[in-house]
């Protein structure tokens, strides 16, 4: 990638990041599911703050550094007053922790959409073959209570099974981790956008370290080569536009969020996952927008320069 093109995917993700419907959408969205989980904790007898902490904490994501994170207490803060990416990272730690609360809420058929919750239906009987959340919740309880082993997938809510980034059924698989990674792509602290919360360097300084003024996240284009003979990534090729680490799982899991909640729209999603991605960078818009068609996008086809159709969207939505 040439350092044109990083400025290029940087000035969009920047534009994203600005947008003041996309800033007040990503707040919302935090807001929904800081209720969701309140009401979770008083209907199971828990303590509120635990289970923040334990939902949407940096203890709820994988166990390397991933931007946004913050330590655990300053979740209600960073809810009210952070910094977009905070927030979005918040969203991110939702959706890695654990399906149970979306399991609850679509059992007691509240705090969720009804859009939501019937696609949650419907998504939970093609992979476990129960068509019923209440029964689901059921036999959950019921191997927990005996010592079961799980035989099926509890966290469905945010699989990519059907969606337009599966590759499971695919001869050429899209990517492979990288032998070597790029130190040519190291991000540098002056170029993270927006700049660094105390909270975030916090973080950082407590569980890493800064050299240089290098930010220890390995960006989707360091981490993973693509496969030039996968499906994708050849159609991308052909039409002209941008490959960074092929189609987006990530836009899958934050949309598949996003989706759960009565104000879902399709464009700020997609605006979101722009401004978290196109940073670093993990993606292009291109690789976004493949993942967000399962979702609503429907005026955008892979024929269209991606980057052009963002900043089309983006006047409309200011």
């Amino acid at each position: 990638m040439t350092k044109l093109n990083l400025d290029k995917l940087r000035k969009l993700s920047k534009k994203c990041s600005d947008n003041k419907r996309v800033q007040e959408y990503v707040r919302d969205i935090c807001y929904n599911i800081r209720e969701l989980l309140i009401h979770y904790a008083v209907d199971t007898n828990q303590n509120k703050e635990k289970v923040l902490e334990t939902y949407l904490g940096h203890r709820a994501s994988p166990k390397f550094y991933s931007s946004g994170q913050i330590p655990i207490k300053y979740i209600n803060y960073a809810i009210d007053h952070g910094n977009i990416r905070e927030r979005i990272t918040i969203i991110m730690n939702f959706s890695a922790s654990n399906c149970s609360v979306i399991l609850w809420a679509a059992e007691k058929n509240r705090y969720l959409s009804q859009k939501g919750i019937q696609i949650l239906q419907k998504k939970l009987y093609n992979i476990t073959g129960i068509s019923s959340i209440k029964k689901f919740n059921k036999y959950i309880k019921d191997c927990k209570k005996d010592g079961s082993i799980l035989p099926l997938p509890c966290k469905f809510i945010s699989s990519v099974s059907d969606s337009a980034v599966s590759t499971s059924r695919m001869i050429d698989k899209l990517r492979e981790e990288r032998v070597k990674k790029f130190n040519k792509y190291n991000i540098n602290i002056k170029d993270v956008y927006p700049k660094l919360s105390h909270r975030e360097l916090e973080y950082i300084n407590s569980n890493y370290k800064i050299c240089n003024n290098i930010i220890p996240l390995i960006s989707g284009l360091q981490y993973w080569k693509v496969n030039n003979n996968n499906f994708y990534i050849q159609l991308m090729k052909q039409k002209k536009q941008m490959v960074v680490s092929g189609p987006s799982g990530h836009s899958d899991l934050i949309i598949s969020i996003l989706r759960l909640f009565d104000n879902f729209n399709i464009d700020l999603a997609i605006f979101i996952c722009i401004s978290y991605m196109c940073d670093a960078p993990h993606h292009s818009p291109c690789e976004i927008l493949l993942a967000s068609i399962p979702y609503g996008l429907n005026d955008w086809t892979i024929d269209e320069d991606s980057f052009q159709y963002v900043n089309k969207k983006l006047k409309i939505n200011i």
